[in-house]
């Protein structure tokens, strides 16, 4: 409990954990593992309860993380203990009638503030389960990745040939050679690219404008083949790295620069592009099911932040478009103000742009995290 006590959300819990274990050699392995699986599950249950002390919650969100008590059992009344074998959602009406001042969806308490699409219960529900981990196999290493997978007797879901679901937390670095035979992306990451269009000239002149660690940018490249691709970033250290990556996908041809996209002093002077992809920084609320301190810290002054970026992003990046080009703007976010509204206010202040479509993907029914995407053409 002085663990949580001593967090504020400042940095990621991770690191935070990872720093307390340094300083605290006395714990074992297991002793490291059962501690943070609580730190971890005590936030999943983000902003319900907190009227209740820590140690009150804690038992209600291992109640809720875990199928069985198992280790924790002796922490428990018999009658939570029969309730464990429920499901997780008559687990949840269990809490409901034990403490009625707790609704599952004060674990989000921002449904004003929702895409539309996302269902606030199930996303709550979702909270308590760890995604998976998937990989996208590069064309040509199908064959390839399974046998290597199968042969070192580490179990696997297809999803589709190229798309492959893991336990999270599964090691893969000595199995497989990651960024050349597969690229560690999450599943709705992978199906952006349905919103692609099936009509771009060859080759097509793609620019990457927030290319962060380029996960994009090859799911582009290996989908399309025949690219004249730039990226760009607002930080010299990530084009760095990306540069690395490309390195073991085997980009070399590219164009790189750096540029802050969110200054009004931003201009571009170059060809247009006949597709810019925009994935956007943002509150990253659709990826809280792996990092579910940033839930239990967040407010919704953030929301006002990261809008205030993608204003400027989307509008610096707009005019860069060619006629009868593409822009694909990507959020991993669960929030209105910071999809539906940023390709309103896009529309509506550039008139040469018109919504091709805009879709929602949900994941916590997928074990994966949730992304928004729409896809907008500049009329000729």
């Amino acid at each position: 409990m002085s663990l949580i006590q001593g967090y504020n959300g400042s940095q990621p819990l991770v690191h935070y954990l990872k720093a307390y274990f340094a300083q605290e050699k006395k714990h074992g392995a297991k002793d490291r593992k059962y501690i943070t699986h609580l730190c971890y599950s005590y936030y999943r249950l983000g902003h319900a309860l907190k009227e209740l002390t820590i140690k009150e919650r804690l038992k209600i969100a291992l109640f809720f993380a875990e199928k069985t008590p198992g280790y924790w059992s002796g922490l428990y009344k018999p009658e939570w203990i029969k309730n464990w074998n429920a499901d997780l959602e008559q687990r949840v009406g269990f809490i409901e009638q034990l403490y009625p001042v707790f609704s599952i969806q004060h674990i989000y308490p921002w449904k004003e503030e929702m895409s539309e699409g996302v269902e606030l219960p199930e996303l709550s529900i979702g909270e308590f389960t760890q995604p998976d981990l998937f990989i996208r196999v590069r064309p040509g290493f199908e064959t390839v990745v399974r046998t290597k997978l199968s042969d070192a007797a580490i179990p696997f879901q297809e999803l589709s040939d190229a798309t492959l679901a893991l336990s999270n937390g599964t090691k893969l670095d000595t199995i497989l050679e990651i960024d050349k035979e597969v690229v560690i992306q999450d599943l709705n990451s992978q199906r952006v690219k349905l919103l692609l269009p099936a009509q771009l000239p060859s080759p097509v002149r793609v620019w990457d404008c927030c290319a962060a660690s380029g996960g994009k940018s090859i799911l582009v490249y290996d989908h399309l083949r025949d690219v004249s691709l730039t990226v760009s970033d607002a930080r010299i250290s990530i084009l760095h790295n990306l540069k690395q990556r490309f390195e073991r996908a085997g980009i070399d041809q590219y164009d790189a620069f750096i540029a802050d996209l969110s200054v009004s002093t931003f201009t571009y002077t170059g060809e247009p592009y006949d597709l810019v992809i925009c994935d956007a920084p943002c509150t990253g609320s659709g990826t809280w099911s792996r990092t579910p301190e940033q839930l239990a810290f967040f407010s919704t002054d953030k929301i006002t932040l990261y809008t205030a970026l993608q204003r400027k992003i989307t509008q610096n990046v707009a005019t860069t478009i060619q006629p009868g080009g593409y822009l694909l703007y990507i959020t991993c976010s669960l929030f209105r103000r910071e999809n539906e509204e940023i390709v309103k206010q896009l529309l509506e202040q550039n008139h040469s742009l018109e919504l091709v479509v805009q879709q929602l993907m949900t994941g916590y029914h997928q074990k994966s995290d949730t992304m928004f995407a729409a896809l907008l053409r500049r009329k000729h």
